[in-house]
């Protein structure tokens, strides 16, 4: 009865029963921790969930890499530094030796030389009147040809000089503007103003002359145009030697040889002089184009003819001292020649308004400078 009582009771057919869930379902955590399986699952993810510890360990990792690379960069750079400094060190210490060797040989050149006059000078001291020795002789007659020769190249030097005015003067008449501003500026001091024409005036090229000669022959004076430098041969007759040597080398050096070769080729101090006395007259004249073969060939004429004056200077000793006069002093016709000639006899009194080109002293004798004056009584 129970039971039809159960079939009495039971829900329409369209009805849907609803199943009880099982204990599994009901309970899913404690069945899945129930196995081993779903325990350690269980724990992994919780580990994962809880502690970032292996990307934290990654970033570390990288880091270190990277500090790594910067220290052993930083070691590199400091390797690579002290190569270089024992590379100059060692190159430093074998100039070092050369010189030392350099120093000895010359040393013991001076020395033989010392010991060699203080020979003569004791054999002259103990004969007084005995005659020139063959050496003293040739001596003399080496002396004679320097300065006949030297005579020669001041004569050409100042040719040389005027001619590269000439050239100058005539660039000037196509260039013009700045250039030919540049040059009244620099004869403004001697109260000189030169009017531009189409005509070349003499006195343009005479004052492009002072202004050249100035550049030209500064710091003659001194070894090689170049203040303060040492003596590269400090035996004299050593040096004469030399300077004969480099002014039969020069001497016939032509225009044509220097275009295939280069002045470098034939003299590297001559050279040097070129490229210095080049520069500083385009710097001084503010000359901002090239210059035309002509113009060159002339400048190169002046430089080797100036080249070949301070060699043979220098080639006697004492050298052959130059001298120069200032604006403003008194006209005196035993040391300065006026470039007007005959003229400048007439004006008395006068002072120099600009020196044209230097003078010499020659042992006894002097090679008088050129000057333009100016007359008081005007």
């Amino acid at each position: 009865m129970a039971v039809m009582g159960f079939f009495l009771n039971a829900p329409p057919k369209n009805t849907r029963i609803q199943r009880l869930p099982s204990a599994p379902d009901r309970y899913p955590a404690f069945f899945s921790m129930a196995s081993p399986n779903g325990m350690l699952k269980s724990i992994v993810s919780s580990l994962t969930r809880k502690s970032p510890k292996p990307i934290n360990e990654g970033t570390d990792l990288a880091a270190r890499e990277e500090h790594w690379k910067i220290a052993l960069g930083e070691i590199s750079h400091k390797l690579i530094q002290a190569t270089r400094k024992r590379d100059e060190a060692i190159l430093e210490a074998s100039r070092l030796k050369y010189s030392m060797a350099e120093l000895e040989k010359k040393l013991n050149k001076l020395e033989i030389y010392c010991h060699t006059l203080k020979s003569e000078l004791d054999e002259c001291a103990s004969n007084p009147r005995k005659p020139k020795s063959e050496v003293q002789k040739n001596s003399d007659s080496i002396s004679d040809k320097i300065i006949e020769n030297f005579l020669s190249s001041v004569s050409e030097s100042r040719s040389s000089v005027r001619q590269l005015s000439r050239s100058l003067a005539m660039q000037l008449r196509q260039i013009g503007g700045k250039v030919y501003e540049r040059i009244q500026f620099l004869l403004q001091s001697h109260d000189i103003k030169i009017p531009l024409s189409k005509n070349l005036k003499t006195s343009l090229i005479f004052h492009l002359e002072a202004i050249l000669n100035r550049a030209f022959f500064e710091d003659f004076e001194t070894i090689g145009f170049q203040k303060n430098s040492p003596n590269q041969i400090l035996n004299p007759s050593d040096r004469t030697e030399s300077n004969i040597a480099s002014f039969n080398r020069l001497h016939r050096l032509s225009w044509e040889e220097v275009l295939s070769k280069g002045t470098r080729h034939f003299s590297e101090d001559f050279s040097r002089f070129c490229d210095r006395k080049m520069s500083d007259i385009v710097a001084m004249l503010e000359w901002n184009r090239a210059w035309p073969e002509p113009l060159l060939q002339a400048f190169f004429a002046a430089a080797k003819s100036v080249w070949l004056v301070h060699l043979l200077a220098t080639a006697v000793h004492p050298s052959l001292p130059i001298f120069r006069v200032d604006s403003g002093v008194r006209f005196d016709g035993v040391y300065m020649e006026d470039i007007a000639g005959e003229k400048a006899r007439e004006l008395a009194p006068a002072t120099v308004r600009i020196m044209v080109s230097p003078g010499f002293y020659v042992f006894d004798n002097l090679i008088k400078c050129k000057v333009s004056i100016v007359d008081l009584n005007l």
